[in-house]
């Protein structure tokens, strides 16, 4: 049971990082192989996952103070862009200015990190560009994502497999 749990948090983590490695899919197959209880890989898969987007959080954070980043920044501020370009900026400038206030920063996060929607990968890179708290990131995510997977996991439990 330990390395199945163990297997989980490293999965959740890879999938964390790289998006078109699928926790969900997962945590289905765990369950429908029964190779481990519904908790250990649920629970294991959400701890990965709020380590690899804490990752990403901090790396937004800290990736600020590189010189090719500040270099990049300044030159897109010069530079003219079209209509698609200007209304995709004005986007996220709005996303930023959400995830980063005190009243919808966190909900919007729970909700990325168990509805999906906004994408948790979206929500982990634009909280880490604000002022949000890491220590208030983590477990808002933990708590989200470890639900998101108990749902999934009990959701194909109450399945009937001949």
């Amino acid at each position: 049971m330990f390395l199945a749990w163990l297997t989980s948090v490293a999965f959740g983590v890879v999938s964390a990082i790289v998006p078109v490695v699928n926790a969900e899919v997962y945590v289905l197959v765990s369950q429908v192989s029964a190779v481990a209880g519904i908790v250990p890989v649920a629970v294991g898969v959400g701890i990965g996952q709020t380590v690899g987007k804490c990752l990403l959080f901090l790396g937004v954070r800290r990736g600020r103070r590189f010189r090719f980043v500040r270099e990049h920044r300044a030159r897109s501020r010069v530079e003219p862009r079209g209509r698609l370009r200007q209304a995709w900026h004005d986007a996220i400038q709005a996303l930023l200015r959400l995830v980063g206030t005190k009243r919808w920063g966190l909900p919007i996060t729970l909700l990325a990190a168990v509805v999906g929607f906004p994408p948790l990968y979206a929500v982990a890179l634009l909280a880490g560009a604000t002022t949000m708290k890491l220590r208030y990131f983590a477990p808002i995510v933990l708590v989200g994502r470890v639900t998101r997977f108990l749902l999934v996991a009990y959701g194909v439990g109450v399945l009937p497999f001949w």
